[in-house]
C-alpha cells in the first residue's frame, strides 16, 4: 500500500524525527522513500536579482543536499530502496506538485505545532499540504 513514500525534510531534528517514520514505514511496506527538500525561494523572488540573491539561493541549494543526504544516511542504514530530490519555489506547493507528479502513495512531514495568532498570520508547510494534498499525509509531532 505504501511503496512510494515521500518524506520532506528541512534538516532539522524534527525533520529527521519524520526521515525516521518514513524509513520505518518502508521497511515495513517493502516500499522506498523518496526525501526532497524544498529552498523556499519564493521569499526572495521581491528582492533584486544580485551577487547577494545568488549566494543565498546557492546557500539554501546546499542546505537542502545536507539535508536529504542525511535522511539518505538512515535509508541506507535500514536496508531502505531511496531517492532525494531538491526543489525550489514555495515549499507547501512544490511538495504536493512533486508527490502529485511522482505517483507518491503518501507524504511524511514533521509538524510544529503552531497555535494562534502565529499561525493565522503565518501559516505552516505542514497545514498547507495537509490541507491541500489529495495524497494521504501523516505528520510527525514534536513530542
Amino acid at each position: 500500500m505504501f511503496e512510494k513514500i515521500l518524506v520532506a525534510t528541512d534538516g532539522s531534528e524534527h525533520g529527521m524525527k519524520a526521515a525516521k517514520a518514513a524509513v520505518e514505514l518502508a521497511k515495513l511496506s517493502g516500499g522506498k522513500v523518496t526525501a526532497i527538500y524544498v529552498a523556499d525561494t519564493s521569499r526572495t523572488g521581491h528582492l533584486p536579482d544580485d551577487m547577494l540573491i545568488f549566494s543565498i539561493r546557492e546557500l539554501l541549494l546546499k542546505e537542502g543536499k545536507e539535508a536529504v543526504h542525511q535522511v539518505e544516511k538512515l535509508a541506507k542504514d535500514a536496508g531502505v530502496n531511496f531517492e532525494m530530490t531538491v526543489a525550489e519555489g514555495n515549499p507547501g506547493s512544490e511538495i504536493i506538485s512533486y508527490a502529485e507528479k511522482s505517483g507518491m502513495d503518501i507524504i511524511i512531514m514533521g509538524t510544529v505545532g503552531r497555535t494562534g495568532l502565529d499561525r493565522f498570520l503565518l501559516g505552516s508547510v505542514a497545514e498547507k499540504v495537509v490541507r491541500n494534498s489529495k495524497i494521504p499525509v501523516l505528520t510527525v509531532p514534536r513530542e
